[in-house]
């Protein structure tokens, strides 16, 4: 071991210089490194919060062009559906002349119900309350006629009592579907 400490001794200076540049030189090259590679980390994390952050927001905006396309449709089938439930009840159709035209007008049926209940139920929550009433209208609408069609067979085709009671119910449908259908345009995307 002496020996091996003597023969360091015998090392000309000019080498310890050289050697002691080679491990300083790979020091701060491994400490630049290091830092590049930290910097690149953490550009890396920011580019990818930004790239969910964009296909988060490009999601929700196509949603919410969905929704839109997809409650106007229904929301007007809706309340088209119940317009000649209305002449049935003033003399001006039968039961059988109404489905026809309900028939005719929702033969080819462009709207998807479900679709629309799932965006709201999935995606756009605040428009559930709003929503739940519209189809709680709706339901109303349709035990009336429900009702008044039990009478119309029993051969009782006046409907004047029934269209008191079904027309502030009509018109309640229409304002509330027209609510809903501004509430969903007025929604913005989330930053």
């Amino acid at each position: 071991m002496v020996e091996g400490i003597g023969y360091l001794g015998s090392v000309p200076s000019e080498a310890w210089m050289v050697l002691t540049g080679a491990i300083i030189g790979s020091g701060l090259t491994l400490v630049g490194v290091w830092l590049t590679n930290r910097s690149s980390i953490e550009r890396l994390h920011v580019q990818l919060a930004h790239e969910r952050h964009a296909k988060r927001e490009e999601l929700y905006r196509a949603r919410l062009e969905e929704l839109y396309v997809e409650s106007r449709k229904y929301f007007d089938a809706i309340v088209s559906h119940y317009l000649p439930y209305r002449k049935v009840m003033r003399g001006e159709l039968t039961f059988s002349q109404a489905q026809e035209v309900i028939i005719t007008t929702f033969s080819k049926k462009d709207y998807e119900p479900h679709r629309v209940t799932m965006l709201i139920d999935i995606y756009f929550p605040e428009l559930k309350s709003p929503f739940q009433e519209l189809i709680e209208i709706r339901d109303r609408l349709g035990a009336m006629i429900d009702g008044y069609k039990a009478r119309y067979k029993t051969g009782d085709t006046d409907g004047s009592k029934w269209l008191e009671k079904f027309q502030p119910s009509f018109e309640e449908l229409e304002k509330q579907a027209t609510k809903v259908e501004e509430l969903v345009a007025s929604l913005k995307i989330k930053a």
